[in-house]
């Protein structure tokens, strides 16, 4: 299948899907010029697609999205794999990643790519799935009120993850009680005989727990988690190591929320027949995913790329993990707008700003608009970062930030994912003509 005629369309249906910002139906000519097998496309815009289909079948309905994804319901049903649905605020793709490659030790695996994880990505994901898929692990996102419930009418998992419940999009849930109401979506429709995994140290546990007829594994910190990492110590080498229902593990990774990530897969696995034992060496060896505290090495300048996406518990999770890090230089913090948070927007940037202003980094940059809050809470700290700066412009940004650098110094850089955080780190290469080198 293929929605987008930019991709691959070659021997693939294309569906030409309506959306807000453009309409597949204007783009079937070259849909067609790339190879497409056939067309799917909304009734009403039949006439105009015949006379650009070039010959290829025509295939019209009421509705294209719809149809897309009755199509991967009905797929699902028929491979028949075993399915874990997975969401929260903070962590999902990581979770998703390991889980997949823990449960591959015993079964044929497919997952969801990247972060196709929405109205449209997770029918793709199914429909993407081989006929011989024994285990499916989906991410599932939200945006929008009944969106998780709709996935998970289409997935129908018997288990579903919940990561974490935090601050994100309240433009479109208003409060964190909406978002947890929201993640509450995907376990709400579980099967009595299936299992909700949930986060016991969220103070949402108590409401998650009462939203599922499912069976209730708990993961985390708190006594009363069922898998709960004990014996906590930071390695030499970066990451934790740790005892989990009686098994040595370890990350490789900075940061608590990666011990948290780790709890939860082996909490599911373990519903599986995988014991903790064998999917131990799978988490050591877990690294980051694009965009989500990737490491590259920069002229002996260390960047985190944590630009895929940002909000407040990401926030603070991402310069907890910074600060953990060994570092020869300074420690600089370069930090984008969070985005679609709502009337909360500028109160959650200045909470952050006090939280960045006080965790010791040497230096702050801030991009867009709601920073300007970040920025002037940081600056009021008594451990305000020596060098505060705000921006609007990113190459003037990453100009300002190369005069400062030296070998030896770190960068962790951070956004919501419209605001391309990245580009800084592009921009720091292009103007050292340096190669940007992955580490970690």
């Amino acid at each position: 299948m293929c929605t987008d005629s930019r991709g691959d369309c070659a021997g693939r249906v294309f569906f030409a899907l309506a959306g807000d910002s453009a309409d597949g139906h204007d783009h079937i000519g070259e849909a067609v010029s790339k190879g497409a097998a056939a067309l799917v496309v909304n009734r009403n815009r039949s006439e105009d697609a015949a006379g650009a289909a070039g010959g290829l079948p025509v295939i019209d309905v009421p509705d294209t999205l719809k149809a897309l994804q009755r199509l991967s319901a009905a797929w699902r049903d028929r491979v028949a794999p075993r399915v874990v649905g997975i969401t929260g605020s903070v962590g999902k793709t990581g979770t998703k990643e390991l889980l997949a490659s823990v449960l591959a030790l015993k079964y044929r695996v497919h997952a969801t790519r990247g972060n196709y994880n929405n109205h449209i990505g997770v029918p793709l994901t199914l429909l993407s799935m081989d006929e011989d898929t024994e285990m499916l692990v989906v991410e599932m996102g939200a945006s929008a009120k009944n969106e998780i419930r709709l996935l998970a009418s289409l997935a129908r998992p018997e288990t579903g993850i919940i990561t974490n419940i935090a601050s994100g999009h309240l433009e479109s849930f208003g409060t964190i009680k909406g978002v947890a109401k929201a993640k509450a979506e995907l376990i709400e429709g579980l099967p009595e005989g299936g299992a909700a995994v949930l986060p016991a140290d969220d103070e949402f546990f108590g409401f998650l727990k009462e939203r599922t007829r499912a069976k209730v594994v708990s993961f985390g910190f708190s006594p009363e988690a069922g898998f709960r990492p004990a014996e906590l110590s930071k390695k030499e080498g970066g990451g934790y190591s740790f005892t989990l229902s009686g098994a040595r593990m370890e990350t490789s990774r900075y940061g608590r929320h990666h011990v948290l990530n780790a709890a939860s897969v082996v909490a599911a696995a373990s519903l599986y027949g995988i014991s903790p034992e064998d999917a131990a060496p799978v988490v050591a060896a877990a690294g980051p995913a694009g965009g989500r505290g990737v490491m590259c090495d920069i002229a002996g300048i260390t960047f985190v790329d944590d630009s895929y996406n940002c909000n407040p518990a990401s926030l603070t999770s991402a310069v907890d993990a910074f600060m953990e890090m060994p570092v020869k230089g300074r420690r600089w913090l370069v930090l984008g707008d969070m985005l679609e948070l709502g009337e909360a927007g500028p109160e959650l940037h200045a909470e952050m700003g006090i939280y960045c202003g006080k965790a010791g980094v040497d230096g702050l940059l801030t991009l867009g608009e709601l920073t300007v809050e970040l920025n002037r809470a940081a600056a009021e700290q008594r451990r305000a970062p020596a060098d505060i700066s705000h921006f609007i412009d990113t190459g003037a940004l990453a100009a300002y930030l190369d005069s400062f650098l030296a070998a030896g110094d770190c960068v962790l850089v951070k956004g919501s994912r419209s605001m391309r955080m990245e580009k800084v780190i592009d921009e720091i290469a292009a103007l050292r003509k340096a190669e940007k080198r992955k580490v970690c």
